[in-house]
C-alpha cells in the first residue's frame, strides 16, 4: 500500500509540473541599427513672454491650485505621487504652461523665474511668473 501511494504520489507530481519549451531557431528576427540622429526644428519668437501661476499649499506638500502645466519643463522629484510635489517646481510649471498657451507654443526658451511667497507657517501661497521666449516645433531634420 505504502509503495501505490508513493506511485501515485509521483505520478502526481509528473503530471502537473509539465514544462514546454520551443527551441526553433528558424525564426529569429534580423537585428540591426539605424545610425541617424534627427533634432527638432524649432522657431523662435523674438519677443519675450511673461504668464504667472499661484500655487497653494497647505503642511508642505499639498498642493492646490494649478490647473495646466508643462509636463517637460522640468522633472520632479516624485512625478507618480501628485501630493508629494515640490509646490515651487509645481508654480514654474504651472507658469510656464500659461506664457505657451498664452502664444500658442510649445516650449519657453531661455526662462526665468520670480517666485513669490508668502508663507503662514503652515500655509503657504507661492506666485511665480515665468518669462522667455516661446518657440514652436516645425518638424524635425537630420543632424548631418
Amino acid at each position: 500500500m505504502k509503495k501505490m501511494l508513493t506511485l501515485a504520489g509521483v505520478a502526481l507530481a509528473l503530471m502537473t509540473g509539465c514544462i514546454s519549451a520551443n527551441t526553433s531557431d528558424g525564426a529569429k528576427a534580423v537585428e540591426f541599427s539605424v545610425e541617424k540622429a534627427y533634432t527638432a526644428d524649432v522657431e523662435v519668437q523674438e519677443a519675450a513672454v511673461s504668464a504667472d501661476a499661484t500655487v497653494n499649499c497647505l503642511f508642505g506638500f499639498i498642493t492646490w491650485g494649478v490647473s495646466g502645466y508643462a509636463d517637460e519643463a522640468f522633472k520632479t522629484a516624485n512625478p507618480g505621487l501628485s501630493l508629494l510635489k515640490d509646490p515651487n517646481t509645481v508654480a514654474k510649471q504651472g507658469a510656464v504652461y500659461n506664457a505657451c498657451e498664452e502664444k500658442k507654443a510649445d516650449y519657453l526658451l531661455g526662462a526665468t523665474y520670480r517666485i513669490d511667497t508668502e508663507d503662514y507657517f503652515v500655509f503657504k501661497k507661492i506666485k511665480c511668473t515665468a518669462t522667455g521666449y516661446p518657440a514652436t516645433v516645425k518638424g524635425v531634420k537630420e543632424v548631418k
